[in-house]
Parts: structure tokens; C-alpha cells; sequence
């Protein structure tokens, strides 16, 4: 059997007092932030990132606080925000390309019959528009609506650690449930998912299409989850076993399982 040899210099993360002292200081900003990003109270409406699980959306609409998180994820929250990073540049890049095929969301939707109340808002960048609708209670940002040989497709942007990035052959099952449900309320058949790779920026592209089928099975589960609320009756989790289904992923896990799973 072969032995590595023992390294200690990963271990090795201040070499004086001051360095511990400054050390420890930003830490505990970054700790704190992200204890008060988990913690906060969602809004009270169905979000496409958390709709494969009916349960999920149940606690958000009835305005229940998320677990109390006990160890700050500096490593997630750290990939959220290099992946927001990398959102902007591949935003800026394709709009400025694409001139007049880079839609506006809030043009296209005046341009159809949308049935719902709704309010837009633009973020920071320009590039990105949140959606927010009265009846159902839907918050989605879209991250670019485009038309391409003069067919209208939404643009969903992901990013993914090279491991998992490198072996993907095709859109991951949940980034496809949370599409399904922002096409099915944008009236859009047709989705790209943009996947790049954090470590490389190395790209990847694949077409979905959203059936009526799927649409009609959108708006059926949102008139159960509503109705579940109503009747204050907890929906069924997620199958046992799904990676979604854990303390890392889920900010309810906590309060799920006093419902039983």
C-alpha cells in the first residue's frame, strides 16, 4: 500500500496573531451574512428554483421561517456568487451580440395575451428581469429571453463545478422542472440551458421543449400546492432518497420532517 506523504501547508492559514485576528474578523462577516441570507423569510410565493417540491412551495406561500442554520456554507454561498458573476458576463456578451433578438421580458409579455397581474424588475445589471405575479403567487427571475432564427426561446443560465459539469450530457432533471414552470407561465415552448463550468469557463448547450402536456401539469400542481395552503395540509415531500431531500439542499429540512417524510 502506498502513503501520501502528510502536507501540512492547506492546513496552514495565518502565520501571527494580527493574521489569526483579521482572519477570524472576515469570516464572521461572511458567516453572518450568509446566516441572514438562509434564515430570512422567503416571499410568500411559488419560486421556480424550489417547485419540484410541492412541500417546498407550501412553506414558502405560507410565509414560514427556514431552519436555523447552525454552520455557515462559505464554499455554497462562495459558488453562488461566482456563478451570478459568471450570469452578468455571458448576459453582457449575448446582448450586446444578439442587439434586437436579446428580447426585453417586459415587451414580449405586453406582446401576448398574458392572463396574470404581474410587476417587473429589472436588477443591478440590466440584464436580467424579475417577474412577479399577483394570481398565483409566482417570483421568477428570467435570465434572458431571446429569438433565434425567428423562434422565440428562454434562456436559462447554469453554472456547475467542473466534475459535474464535464460529465453532463444533458440538462439535469430539476434545472428542467424549473423551466417547465417559467415557460408554462410565459407561454414559451422552447428553452436553451447555457451550462459553463466555474473552474474553466468551458460551455455547454442543450434545447428543451415544454409540451401543453407539461404546461397543463405546471398549473395543476400550483392549483394543488394553493389548495393545500387553504386547507393547511402539508403536501407530500419529495421521494425518499432524492438529493433535494437533504439538510445541504433544502432550507426547510428541519420543519419537513416534523410532517414526516
Amino acid at each position: 500500500m502506498a502513503f501520501t506523504q502528510w502536507n501540512p501547508n492547506h492546513i496552514i492559514k495565518f502565520n501571527s496573531a494580527v493574521s489569526y485576528d483579521f482572519l477570524e474578523y472576515y469570516q464572521n462577516i461572511l458567516d453572518k451574512q450568509i446566516k441572514m441570507n438562509e434564515e430570512r423569510i422567503p416571499h410568500q410565493t411559488f419560486a421556480g428554483s424550489s417547485f419540484r417540491c410541492d412541500r417546498r412551495s407550501w412553506f414558502r406561500i405560507r410565509g414560514v421561517a427556514p431552519d436555523v442554520v447552525d454552520v455557515p456554507d462559505r464554499s455554497l454561498e462562495f459558488a453562488a456568487q461566482i456563478g451570478t458573476d459568471c450570469h452578468r458576463v455571458i448576459q453582457s456578451n449575448l446582448s450586446r451580440a444578439l442587439k434586437e433578438n436579446w428580447i426585453d421580458v417586459d415587451t414580449y409579455i405586453k406582446s401576448i395575451n398574458f392572463p396574470y397581474e404581474y410587476e417587473i424588475t429589472p436588477d443591478a445589471s440590466g440584464f436580467e428581469s424579475q417577474v412577479t405575479i399577483v394570481d398565483p403567487p409566482v417570483r421568477f427571475s428570467c435570465d434572458g429571453l431571446i429569438r433565434w432564427n425567428d423562434t422565440y426561446y428562454l434562456l436559462e443560465i447554469k453554472t456547475s463545478e467542473f466534475s459535474a459539469w464535464h460529465d453532463m450530457t444533458s440538462p439535469k432533471a430539476e434545472h428542467i422542472d424549473q423551466v417547465k414552470c417559467y415557460a408554462t407561465l410565459l407561454q414559451l415552448h422552447k428553452v436553451l440551458f447555457l451550462y459553463q463550468d466555474r473552474q474553466y469557463g468551458d460551455l455547454k448547450c442543450y434545447e428543451v421543449s415544454v409540451t401543453d402536456a407539461d404546461m397543463d401539469v405546471v398549473n395543476r400542481r400550483i392549483a394543488y400546492v394553493l389548495d393545500m395552503v387553504r386547507k393547511n395540509i402539508a403536501p407530500d415531500p419529495l421521494p425518499k432518497g432524492d438529493k433535494w431531500c437533504t439538510k445541504h439542499m433544502c432550507p426547510y429540512f428541519n420543519k419537513c420532517s416534523e410532517y414526516g417524510r
